[in-house]
């Protein structure tokens, strides 16, 4: 089984106004949101290996649990230990791949969205680094495109960040396989500000939204964003992620519990309501969400 980890790995400062729990999101989504490209609200453990793939359950440390959730009546825990660096993942497959191909496979995605709700368990400590982070595929040995990272952020050591990469040069993808560190070019981090891993978000359910956005083939308008409970807080943008690469369009999302050094301690780290979808979905309860402006041009 290939691991989802990397060498390293979705959201409002002050007093945290929470999300408050909400109901299963999931139920005829296909009907109620045509634009919506997955939904789960993890409710059942036995149908992860169906709907996703290289689930990594790290013995019976990482699966769908009934003793917390945010919509329904259960999520999806990792269970993490004290020194262990996996805690458990999972992949999404969407649109033309060659990576377990499962739903929407005749057409490429330029532009996602995906939203998860996260909570960390009531004894947390530090930050477990890596979160999630969609990809282009464009082979069976897993060698990408480009990828739109979502995980720690670079300063205060709380909260998230974007770290968006890309995996081509001129048309030709570089990159020989997973990871693929030493062929990837780096186009800008940029760090969220709330502090979801400090003790103040310790038990307390918050919605993280992520969008990324291709570059017109052969343009440097890509984008990558990052909304805490709808603020938005980080953002990158005229990003070359895949030169004039049109093979594929992105068409995986991973959620992952690595850290690099190690857990701190035994701890859980729960997500719910994951939405993967064509345009802004938002948090429960806040109604529709407008697409950000296309015409805008940094200063």
């Amino acid at each position: 089984m290939r691991r989802i980890h990397g060498m390293f790995c979705l959201l409002a400062l002050a007093a945290p106004a929470l999300a408050a729990a909400g109901n299963a999101e999931c139920t005829n989504w296909q009907s109620a949101h045509p634009e919506w490209i997955w939904c789960d609200d993890f409710e059942s453990d036995s149908s992860l290996e169906t709907n996703y793939f290289d689930v990594d359950r790290q013995g019976g440390r990482f699966g769908v649990v009934n003793t917390t959730a945010f919509g329904g009546t259960s999520s999806l825990r990792g269970n993490y230990q004290t020194g262990v660096s996996e805690a458990g993942s999972l992949g999404l497959s969407f649109g033309k791949t060659v990576v377990a191909p499962k739903r929407n496979t005749s057409e490429n995605f330029e532009d996602v969205y995906w939203r998860v709700y996260m909570k960390t368990s009531s004894n947390w400590i530090g930050n477990p680094i890596k979160m999630s982070r969609a990809t282009i595929f464009v082979a069976s040995n897993w060698s990408q495109a480009a990828i739109g990272h979502v995980w720690e952020d670079s300063e205060n050591g709380s909260s998230l960040g974007v770290d968006p990469a890309s995996g081509v040069s001129g048309s030709q993808v570089v990159t020989t396989k997973y990871n693929d560190f030493d062929h990837l070019t780096w186009l800008g981090k940029k760090n969220a500000t709330t502090p979801v891993y400090g003790t103040s978000y310790r038990d307390k359910w918050v919605c993280v939204e992520a969008r990324m956005k291709l570059n017109t083939p052969g343009g440097s308008d890509g984008e990558m964003s990052l909304w805490i409970d709808n603020k938005l807080e980080a953002q990158s943008s005229n990003l070359n992620f895949r030169g004039s690469y049109t093979t594929y369009g992105i068409n995986a999302l991973l959620l992952e519990n690595y850290v690099n050094a190690g857990a701190p301690q035994n701890q859980q780290r729960y997500f719910d309501n994951f939405i993967v979808s064509r345009s802004r979905i938002g948090c429960q309860g806040s109604g529709p969400v407008p697409n950000p402006p296309t015409d805008v041009k940094a200063q």
